[in-house]
């Protein structure tokens, strides 16, 4: 095989908590991520010379080292012992730091791709293992689907499916929030808020989008300029939106809709007031099914 094109799809959360912090440093997260059909794509091809190289339908993202997909693509060939003779395009279509875990599908689908492109044969196991080293939400893209993150995130136990019936609208404000800087919030909080992970799982069993809506929640939302991020939930729910939260560290807003025509009108009343807004689908597979 000469080329590999791949789709690398986001993830939203649909409850995020903290828990606390680790002995390594990290934060203890306790999260329900869900797979969405809003996709980067990758194609990986083998060069004639020696090397490793990246490039990028965004000019604002760099592609040397400091990119995820040279880390990881670094970190396979370091695993598979193999001489890297590989480019790397990545169309980009997710936005950046919005939450939504965008880097974190690119590095995981550069190691399932190269995995599929040198028929190396790791397992799903062995790939979230490496992707686990440059990044926690890496294995989630791995592995996909709705499941239960928690650890650093790299504890991964799958869960009911979201119907898949649903129509999730997201909306990215043209501002973005540094994951770093919203850690920081949290923890400067003396009486944090916490996620009711607990009720969402219970919800996910009923499979009744409702209680499920009810029970969306992230510990991030409330100090992650909230005034912004309520304009537009209140829009989205204004349109008949069953709910609405703010995935990861934001600042991504998403919404779910039992009904596409509710949720186009939602996309075009938030098209002057955001940067990007797009509709998707839940998926039930992550990266490494969808290369098989």
């Amino acid at each position: 095989m000469k080329e590999f094109t791949l789709q690398a799809p986001c993830k939203i959360n649909l409850s995020l908590d903290i828990c606390g912090l680790l002995p390594n440093g990290y934060h203890e997260m306790d999260m329900v991520m869900q797979t969405v059909s809003l996709c980067d794509t990758l194609t990986l091809s083998r060069t004639e010379l020696p090397g490793l190289s990246m490039s990028c339908s965004n000019p604002n993202l760099s592609c040397d080292d400091s990119n995820i997909c040279i880390r990881c693509a670094k970190a396979f060939f370091r695993e598979s012992g193999k001489e890297p003779s590989v480019h790397i395009h990545l169309e980009k279509r997710i936005p950046m730091m919005a939450g939504l875990g965008g880097g974190s599908a690119d590095g995981a689908a550069v190691l399932c791709g190269l995995n599929r492109l040198d028929e190396t044969h790791l397992s799903c196991e062995e790939l979230c293992r490496i992707g686990f080293t440059i990044g926690a939400d890496i294995p989630f893209c791995i592995k996909g689907g709705t499941q239960r993150a928690q650890g650093a995130g790299e504890l991964l136990s799958a869960v009911p499916k979201l119907p898949e019936n649903l129509w999730i609208l997201i909306a990215k404000p043209k501002f973005p929030v540094s994951t770093k800087l919203a850690f920081q919030g949290f923890d400067q909080q003396e009486n944090p808020s916490h996620a009711d992970v607990e009720g969402m799982l219970a919800a996910l069993e009923t499979g009744e989008v409702q209680q499920i809506a009810d029970k969306l929640s992230n510990v991030f939302e409330p100090f992650c300029r909230p005034e912004e991020i309520g304009a537009i939930k209140k829009i989205m729910l204004s349109h008949g939106a069953a709910g609405a939260l703010m995935s990861g560290s934001g600042s991504a807003v998403f919404a779910l809709f039992e009904q596409k025509q509710q949720a186009e009108a939602c996309a075009h009343a938030l098209a002057e007031m955001v940067e990007q807004v797009d509709l998707a689908r839940p998926l039930s597979t992550g990266i490494y099914d969808l290369c098989e």
